[in-house]
């Protein structure tokens, strides 16, 4: 068993605020369990001020676990007093033991939560009520406690104005901030709006007046904070015998986990103490972790688990929020995405990825992770990308095209869409997206819904000189990208429409490139790959940083003694065969050692020669219903032409 850690500072769209004070960003740390292969990944989200972890403590205690993760695994009450981490290394335990992929407890159709809505002014809170009242939420959590008491009262009574009790569920959160001299006067204040609930009224640990209250107050009290620093079976049955509360809520990132939240769930039922879970603004992991724990627990009411949403680089999740539900997307791409970050965040340096095969037989290479940081790096500069921008996944992960748009972000921090790669990807996408890689049939077929997307990127294969032509009234920025696994995607772009239109390959910064003597590409990326690579394309280099490319070396065909390119025959023929897929291969020859044919996708056609040299005519035509091709859409030549022969 290895264990690693890494940290993440996640950044709130916009501030936060409670009684404890304004969150612009918040620290959360990942440890990732690995054996035999698989990983597991789990996440330390401690919340300063509020949970029981020493932050000053958190990576040194991190640090002995990964030492020796077997000795906290078999015994995680030694980590009774740091719970946030208990939480993570029963998560990763969970992932790791149902095989990766952060499944935990299983998947769920949708769970009731609530909408919250953060402090501020006035003005910022009845926005955010606005907001999700047209969304049509049915239960609205408000933190109060920090304002003037009066225009949060004015707050709730435009709310009560416009929906009754039975229309929407209005829950409020003090988090502590009265005191023993206005609690009364407030908690009667505020009973006038039907309220469901109201959270820690008072500090914690006061419980003889919370005895009082539970037992007096017009609102049934329900207890958050208090909970946290009870760490031990008699203190809980103690506070829960003394107070009487009517609700429990449950952090489990700071109440220790799973298992520590259900022993809390079981002392509240014995008392016939209602309890909800709630999340404490984890990232995405965290949050799946919870949410698919919530859902196998059956609780009733609202939850409040809809925090995923507030951050800028939120890690991409399954999990979706509309109109006052949490479900899961339960498309097959996720279990392939979900395993990848947990890999990603694991010990080893390296990863093991698989080339397409599109130019050979597919094999396994090694890369190195600071290589594919340095190469989503390079992407988020060369295309303007920024934090909180959105890109959309569309493209299978099991290549390394699909695996960097993961990584880019996750480095750059982009809001990620994910969709389960076909033909026409964008068909259920509404909102603008900054940034997504396609292959050219997806091109191709999303041309009419184009505009969805601001940059767009093409690899997987040539883009068609046709293709180029309907591009051109597209407000879409559409590069084709040259790049290959061993280079980590695009090292050189050529921008196919717009003002900078060009039908040159320029690499991307700190990239250079020569030839040798074959006259193919080699490729100096030394950010990427610390060796230069030698492909076998065949470029006209325009200088170290450009190229025309004219076709590859193992498609060349020697007829007489004559090198043929095959690729650029075909773009002779193209204003010759306009309407059908073909492609020039070679054939072997008695005479001629290879000579030039023809393969065309469809029926049967008269087709001239004469835009031809002699030497590049075809001296056999044939004609095949369907071409056999890769599952990025390149044509497999040689496999359609043995079609043929035999």
């Amino acid at each position: 068993m290895k264990a690693s850690w890494t940290k993440r500072t996640l950044n709130l769209k916009q501030p936060a605020g409670t009684s404890r004070g304004v969150i612009k960003s918040r620290d959360v740390w990942f440890i990732t369990l690995t054996k035999n292969g698989n990983n597991g990944i789990g996440e330390c989200a401690p919340l300063l001020k509020l949970s029981l972890d020493h932050f000053d403590q958190i990576e040194s205690k991190l640090d002995k676990i990964c030492d020796n993760p077997n000795s906290f695994l078999n015994d995680l009450s030694q980590l009774a007093y740091f719970p946030s981490i208990r939480f993570g290394l029963e998560m990763a335990l969970l992932d790791l033991e149902n095989g990766g992929g952060q499944n935990y407890f299983g998947s769920f159709e949708s769970i009731k939560i609530n909408g919250l809505i953060w402090m501020g002014n006035p003005d910022f809170m009845m926005g955010q009520v606005e907001q999700k009242l047209d969304e049509g939420w049915t239960c609205i959590k408000l933190k109060i406690g920090a304002l003037d008491f009066d225009s949060e009262l004015d707050i709730l009574r435009s709310i009560r104005s416009r929906f009754s009790q039975d229309e929407l569920e209005l829950r409020v959160d003090v988090n502590g901030a009265f005191t023993e001299n206005d609690v009364r006067e407030k908690l009667n204040r505020l009973a006038k709006f039907d309220l469901h609930s109201i959270e820690q009224p008072i500090q914690p640990g006061q419980w003889d007046l919370l005895a009082e209250l539970c037992e007096s107050s017009p609102i049934p009290i329900a207890l958050d904070e208090e909970l946290i620093p009870l760490v031990n079976a008699e203190d809980r049955m103690k506070m829960l015998d003394k107070v009487k509360p009517k609700y429990l809520v449950l952090k489990p990132s700071l109440l220790g986990g799973f298992s520590e939240s259900e022993k809390w769930i079981e002392l509240a039922e014995e008392r016939n103490i209602a309890w909800w879970v709630t999340s404490a603004l984890e990232s995405n992991i965290g949050l799946n972790a919870i949410s698919r724990w919530t859902a196998k627990m059956s609780p009733n009411g609202f939850q409040g688990l809809g925090t995923g949403q507030l951050f800028t680089n939120n890690i991409t999740s399954p999990l979706k929020v509309k109109s006052g539900k949490l479900s899961i997307d339960k498309m097959p791409i996720w279990k392939d995405v979900n395993q990848f970050i947990s890999e990603w965040y694991s010990s080893d340096d390296e990863m093991i990825v698989q080339t397409s095969g599109s130019t050979g037989k597919p094999k396994s290479i090694s890369v190195k992770k600071k290589c594919m940081r340095n190469s989503a790096q390079l992407t988020g500069k060369t295309f303007n990308l920024k934090e909180g921008d959105t890109a959309l996944l569309c493209i299978p992960m099991k290549y390394i095209a699909g695996k960097m748009m993961v990584v880019r972000a996750l480095e750059l921090g982009l809001d990620l869409k994910v969709v389960e790669p076909s033909s026409n990807p964008l068909n259920g996408i509404k909102e603008i997206v900054d940034f997504s890689a396609m292959v050219p049939f997806q091109l191709e077929n999303s041309l009419n819904q184009l505009n969805k997307i601001k940059t767009l990127i093409i690899g997987g294969g040539q883009v068609s000189p046709k293709l180029v032509e309907k591009l051109q009234i597209e407000s879409t920025q559409v590069y084709e990208t040259y790049g290959m696994t061993e280079t980590l995607t695009h090292v050189a772009i050529k921008p196919l429409n717009g003002p900078n239109i060009s039908d040159l390959f320029r690499a991307l910064d700190g990239i250079h490139f020569e030839k040798d003597d074959r006259g193919c590409l080699a490729i100096h990326a030394s950010a990427l790959n610390p060796v230069p690579i030698v492909t076998n394309d065949l470029v006209e280099l325009i200088d170290e940083n450009s190229f025309r490319w004219l076709g590859r070396f193992d498609n060349v065909i020697n007829s007489g003694g004559v090198k043929i390119i095959p690729e650029l025959v075909e773009a002779k023929l193209l204003s010759i065969i306009p309407n059908n897929r073909f492609f020039i291969n070679g054939e072997s020859d008695e005479s001629l050692g290879e000579k030039v044919v023809l393969v065309v996708e469809g029926n049967v056609i008269e087709i001239s020669f004469d835009s031809l040299e002699k030497f590049e005519k075809p001296k056999e035509i044939y004609f095949i219903s369907e071409f056999l091709e890769t599952e990025s859409g390149k044509i497999r030549r040689g496999e359609t032409l043995k079609i043929i022969q035999y």
